[in-house]
Order: C-alpha cells, then structure tokens, then sequence
C-alpha cells in the first residue's frame, strides 16, 4: 500500500475528483486540509517540493515523491508511470 497524502481546499473541485479517484481505485490516503492557512501552505508547498511556481490545489504526495495535481495524477496513472497494485 502506498503512504498517500493529499493537499486539500473545501471549495476546490480538483481535491474533490482526486479523493474520489483515489476512492475508487480502494487507495486510503491522509488529507491535509488548507483552508484555515492557504496562501502559508501554498508557499511552504511550494518550497518543500522545490514547485516553480506557486503550489496549487491539490498537492498529492505519494511515498513522498510530489506527483503534483488532479490532472497530473490521472496522467501519471493512465501512463502506468504510477500503479495502484
């Protein structure tokens, strides 16, 4: 199983199809939600992963690599470059 994390706003539909996809494919994964501190989390996203620009939302980790956002995610997972076996 893969150690998942997911960078989240409540008003982001983006977050919202990646946990669902995330859901659907039996992945558990840790939510971090931004709301309460966006723009902070934005910036130490940002740093953190070495972004080149600002962080957007989401932000998915997986076994601590930055896989970036949704569209990144179903990319990645429809290349095979990340599996869910």
């Amino acid at each position: 199983m893969k150690n998942i994390e997911i960078y989240t706003l409540d008003y982001c539909p983006y977050c919202q199809k990646a946990k669902f996809f995330l859901k659907e494919l039996n992945q558990e994964f840790k939510e971090i939600p931004c709301d309460d501190n966006e723009e902070e989390m934005r910036i130490k996203l940002s740093k953190e992963y070495n972004l080149p620009s600002l962080a957007t939302f989401p932000q998915i980790i997986i076994d601590g690599e930055n896989i970036g956002g949704y569209s990144d995610l179903i990319e990645k997972y429809n290349s095979k470059e990340i599996r869910f076996d």
